[in-house]
């Protein structure tokens, strides 16, 4: 408190200062004030400390996303997706008095242009049956560590190529024997099957859609009941013309959801845990990844040590610069667009985000890419009002910061920065402070 005293005091002085020198006939006073004791310093050497850190799961339902693939990263490691899709009970159609005679049944998928990993190879998804209906969980939503079961042999395989596609949706086809059996029960109506979702939902617990052999790409696909990964079952009568009709069944989204399984085996961060990986332990390097669920702390544990440079002091600018480890990122692996900076307490929990100087709007970053030679990219943050609130403070009310994946996108974009920290040899944090001092006489 005697800190902030100081602070104040400080202030009042200096705009006394400014006055008098402003008013005064021959300015002496206000001159050789300034000339004695108050001069600014440009600090770019303070330490910065960074911690990565785990967090348990993320929740993946209810965000109209479904997300498919595998993708190996040298440093954040294997990453697989698992979508989970159920269906709801088809309304009862209204069938023309014709012979009808069924042609076939797909899986329609809308690509929703989220993915990671080469887009320019073609890659493997599997579809398989669920071998049991999903539940919905006592708080009504599933998270990243959730699963399902599901048969180990898939209905179909296909494979795509994600940079090629000419179209928004793609459609899978499933067996014809699924497809004809489920098309026998909707024309009958048959009570057993089609009387309630229930009933329905035993008899076609969903759908399991996987990474294959070799798979190296995660790829996003919308989830609505109105456009988007619908069951498509396609069928033809004759009149004096070949009629061609569809009966579409919708995704239950409720129900529907996807696992994150990562393998960090063999990588920088191979020992990371919720309780945290020091950048020391981790190469002198940090990882935030909102899709395996993991954000940067960033400490600045000798901040007070400005206190003893003078008599009264204070921070009039503050900036930090966050640099991408080079070769980290690429066409492959491309960096977030935003990157939010929250302020937490030491057990990391959030006491606000830092914004914009002139509005409450958080602060993402600013991204800069360097497209030449990748020396040069970074996300930069104006800290000027953490530091003035945190110069002077100690023990339970010293603030961190955490870099993190802004909550809209937290369980939905797949991009991931690997930052270099204060000891990194090529790619260093930056804090650059401009402090202003009095040396009192």
């Amino acid at each position: 408190m005697k800190v902030k005293y100081y602070r104040a005091y400080f202030a009042l002085l200096i705009g006394s200062i400014f006055f008098a020198a402003c008013t005064s006939d021959d300015f002496i006073i206000g001159r050789d004030f300034l000339d004695s004791g108050v001069r600014t310093v440009l600090i770019d050497t303070v330490s910065v400390k960074m911690t990565t850190v785990a967090i348990d799961s993320l929740k993946t339902s209810g965000n109209n996303l479904a997300l498919v693939g595998a993708y190996n990263d040298p440093y954040a490691g294997r990453t697989e997706c698992k979508s989970y899709i159920s269906f709801t009970l088809p309304q009862k159609q209204n069938f023309p008095e014709h012979t009808l005679v069924f042609d076939s049944i797909v899986l329609a998928m809308v690509y929703s242009g989220e993915w990671l990993g080469d887009t320019v190879q073609y890659n493997d998804y599997n579809i398989h049956v669920l071998t049991e209906p999903v539940e919905l969980p006592e708080n009504n939503s599933f998270y990243s560590n959730n699963t399902a079961t599901y048969e180990s042999d898939p209905l179909t395989t296909f494979s795509v190529k994600p940079g090629s596609l000419k179209k928004d949706t793609l459609s899978v086809r499933l067996p014809d024997s699924m497809g004809s059996d489920l098309f026998d029960k909707l024309r009958n109506y048959d009570e057993s099957v089609m009387g309630n979702l229930e009933s329905f939902m035993n008899y076609l617990p969903g759908l399991a859609v996987t990474a294959g052999v070799d798979n190296n790409c995660v790829m996003g696909f919308s989830l609505s009941e109105d456009s988007s990964m619908v069951m498509r079952i396609y069928y033809h009568y004759s009149t004096w013309e070949k009629v061609s009709e569809v009966v579409s069944i919708k995704p239950f989204s409720s129900r529907c959801f996807y696992s994150v399984e990562t393998d960090r085996t063999g990588t920088p961060f191979e020992n990371l845990t919720k309780s945290g990986l020091p950048s020391s332990q981790s190469d002198n390097m940090a990882l935030v990844q909102a899709l395996t669920a993991s954000f940067v702390r960033i400490e600045i544990p000798y901040l007070n040590n400005l206190l003893y440079l003078g008599d009264f002091s204070t921070i009039t600018s503050a900036v930090l610069v966050v640099y991408p480890v080079k070769n980290s990122y690429g066409e492959t692996s491309p960096l977030p667009k935003k990157l939010s900076l929250f302020i937490s307490d030491e057990n990391n929990i959030s006491q606000g985000f830092v914004t914009n100087y002139s509005s409450q709007v958080p602060q993402t970053g600013n991204l800069v890419v360097d497209e030449l030679y990748g020396l040069d990219t970074y996300y930069t943050y104006d800290i000027t009002s953490f530091l003035q609130d945190q110069l002077g403070a100690f023990g339970i009310h010293k603030r961190n910061l955490n870099l993190i994946i802004p909550s809209d996108d937290l369980s939905m974009t797949l991009n991931t920065l690997v930052a270099g920290d204060y000891s990194h040899p090529t790619n260093r944090i930056k804090l650059k402070i401009s402090y202003l001092i009095y040396d009192g006489k």
